[in-house]
């Protein structure tokens, strides 16, 4: 039978309330922003003598979306990176003590002491779940829903099954050790493999902004230029000649909205084939709409 993971922000984030306040904080100043630009449009408004358009403000309405949820969540999976980059150290300790005629209990106790990085805190929080009578496999799964991470959760619950078990616990603490040098072996081999055709995308959406800069100062301006002087000479001397009107800032918007589509949809696609997370890809989304933006801010 085919079972239906239900996604949930719990499922994703755990007891993580921090990413909740960002995002409705996001999500409110996202919104008076886009208020501001709809009502810039009508003329309603008028800010800073017309150098902030109605776009720019939905612009900064997006950026405002993707960027503060984009970064934290790097941020918040960096850390993790680093917890399970020094957790198969710490199960070859643990299983080195037990070897030793150590219990698990004392092992980690023992462990926590030393200096495993980012993990060293999360080792001390199971040391004292254990000092105050909780037991070692409930403290694991704590351990496992705290990082909320599939490889700790792997981890944890193979790690308890196995003393549910009983057995040689030493060697059960090796093999998770083994099992997650493999999976971080893994993983670095298809970074580095998909990090090429990220690369190949962003390159994509740099190149697409030169052509349309390159477009709009070669092509564009000779027909801007043949306009004004068609505006500023008689009709009588121009009969038979006659050229469309382009309206040079909704050209202007124009271009910027398809570096806009590219920028977002080139970053969340070149982040998420690097680093596998659609967070990096917000990321990377919000890094190239901020280039874009100051581009053609400077340039158009």
């Amino acid at each position: 039978m085919h079972i239906i993971k239900k996604y949930s922000e719990k499922r994703i984030y755990g007891k993580d309330k921090t990413i909740l306040i960002i995002l409705g904080i996001s999500a409110g100043l996202s919104i008076i922003l886009f208020l501001l630009g709809f009502l810039t449009f009508l003329g309603v408004i008028n800010v800073l003598d017309g150098l902030l358009s109605g776009f720019d403000f939905f612009v900064f309405g997006i950026l405002l979306v993707i960027g503060p949820i984009g970064f934290y969540n790097h941020i918040q999976t960096k850390k993790k990176r680093d917890v399970e980059e020094h957790l198969p150290d710490f199960l070859r300790e643990i299983s080195s003590s037990t070897s030793s005629g150590m219990t698990v209990f004392d092992a980690i106790k023992s462990a926590a002491k030393g200096d495993h990085g980012r993990l060293t805190p999360e080792l001390q929080n199971m040391s004292s779940q254990l000092s105050w009578g909780i037991p070692v496999k409930e403290a694991l799964d704590n351990f496992g829903k705290r990082i909320n991470t599939d490889t700790v959760k792997r981890m944890a619950i193979t790690v308890n099954k196995a003393l549910e078990i009983g057995g040689n616990t030493s060697a059960v603490f090796n093999a998770a050790a083994k099992e997650i040098d493999q999976a971080k072996r893994v993983e670095q081999q298809r970074r580095a493999e998909m990090s090429m055709y990220s690369i190949v995308i962003f390159i994509s959406f740099f190149v697409f902004l030169a052509v349309i800069i390159i477009i709009d100062k070669t092509i564009f301006a000779a027909i801007f230029d043949v306009q004004s002087k068609m505006a500023g000479t008689s009709t009588a001397g121009m009969q038979g000649f006659q050229i469309a009107h382009i309206d040079q800032e909704a050209l202007k918007y124009t271009f910027f909205s398809f570096v806009l589509v590219q920028g977002i949809g080139g970053g969340v696609l070149g982040g998420f084939m690097m680093d596998g997370k659609l967070s990096s890809g917000v990321r990377f989304g919000f890094v190239l709409v901020l280039i874009s933006f100051f581009i053609f801010k400077i340039l158009f």
